[in-house]
């Protein structure tokens, strides 16, 4: 098959996962075109990968002293909509004409699931984000708009697709919707290989890993390190000097993998992936999720919820303590997670694949409409620059005050 990929280009978890993925279905015979930006771009490019991608326009999250800015996030996203929504959809339309995918996969990309619903081109999501919207009990925000704008934007963001697959390391925590809107199924998350290969080397070498990318954070790792002067800790992504129970090291995968594979437990923000792989390595985890990501809150939630650690709004000295006391218990419950690699995963997938595979559109006129729609988005699109617009100018002008 030839499968359209869309991949967010926010932080790097989408786009190492889906690199697994691409390489996967590559190995199988299909052929993957890659719609991806920012830093999935940058992964790419970084890692040699020789995928067949296009460059396109991405959605940016934007932070102050650390915290993400939902507001002014919120005004960047409406501002720029209609003029990309125009440059996505003209390219877009060129993309699937010249390569005509029999499906699309997505992992949170907006533009690629808005063009397999306008085309009728079955449509695969593959993320975690859409937890936020289905997740059992309330994490608390740390701000009213946070959670607002989260599931409003993983409301925008994921469409109906045929198959959602859901990663998730709490499986019992998912609350799925009676509506079916999302035919979820449910997989553990996608691990690197690197890190599948780490497992043979676990032990504890009774230090705590810290990674952090917040340069806020810095101050208040600083006077943790201070209190608890009897703990060890290895940092990464922080601008510190060393001290005798600090050790400060610049980025290196190889490095970080073998230290993840030989701490006692992880101090880390809420990103996904790292949570993800350090439950698979058996670690406890302390997770101080970035201001205004509720995503982050979600998977800290999910966490203390699993009883794999702890979760905290700030780096609290007590919440740290109580961590610090009850690792072992940590530890006991983590044994009790079992994952066999992505052999889950791999599986079901395949098995959607195959399906969707067996009900593809032969007839003729499906493949005239993929030349006929354009035409059609074409004058929508001229309705909505010369009615629509400028009323929505006129809208954009008075929440432009509040800011």
């Amino acid at each position: 098959m030839k499968i359209l990929y869309g991949i967010s280009g926010h932080g790097n978890g989408h786009i190492t996962r889906s690199s697994y993925i691409i390489k996967l279905l590559e190995e199988k015979g299909h052929r993957v075109k890659v719609l991806t930006y920012g830093q999935g771009i940058k992964y790419i490019n970084a890692n040699n990968e020789k995928f067949d991608y296009v460059n396109i326009s991405g959605f940016d999250i934007y932070y102050r002293d650390g915290i993400v800015r939902n507001y002014k996030t919120f005004y960047e996203f409406v501002k720029r909509l209609p003029l990309d929504s125009a440059k996505q959809l003209f390219l877009f339309f060129r993309i699937v004409y010249n390569f005509k995918p029999h499906i699309i996969i997505s992992d949170f990309e907006p533009f690629s699931q808005l063009l397999a619903k306008t085309l009728g081109i079955p449509l695969v999501d593959i993320d975690n984000n859409i937890a936020v919207n289905i997740v059992k009990g309330n994490p608390a925000p740390s701000s009213y708009s946070e959670k607002f704008y989260t599931k409003a934007t993983v409301s925008l963001f994921v469409r109906k697709a045929k198959y959602h697959f859901l990663l998730t390391f709490a499986p019992d925590h998912i609350d799925v919707p009676e509506d079916k809107k999302y035919k979820l199924i449910i997989v553990p998350p996608i691990i690197r290989d690197e890190i599948i290969s780490a497992k043979k080397l676990v032990k504890d070498k009774k230090f705590i890993l810290i990674y952090q990318t917040s340069n806020s954070m810095v101050d208040k790792i600083k006077i943790l390190t201070e209190k608890f002067k009897d703990v060890d800790f290895i940092a990464y992504k922080v601008s510190m000097d060393a001290k005798p129970n600090l050790k400060v090291k610049g980025f290196s995968t190889e490095d970080f993998i073998n230290d993840l594979a030989e701490c006692s437990g992880i101090i880390s923000n809420g990103g996904f992936t790292l949570i993800s792989e350090a439950i698979y390595l058996g670690k406890p985890i302390y997770s101080v999720p970035i201001k205004g990501q509720y995503e982050q809150r979600v998977n800290g939630f999910l966490v203390e919820k699993m009883g794999y650690g702890l979760t905290s709004n700030d780096f609290d000295e007590e919440r740290f303590e109580k961590f610090i006391n009850n690792m072992e218990e940590y530890k006991k419950n983590l044994s009790k997670y079992y994952q066999d690699g992505n052999k889950e995963f791999e599986k079901k997938l395949f098995t959607a694949l195959n399906l969707v595979n067996k009900n593809l559109p032969k007839r003729y006129h499906d493949q005239i409409m993929i030349a006929i729609i354009p035409i059609i988005q074409i004058n929508a699109l001229k309705f909505i620059f010369s009615k629509i617009i400028p009323v929505y100018k006129h809208e954009l002008v008075r929440i432009r005050r509040r800011f």
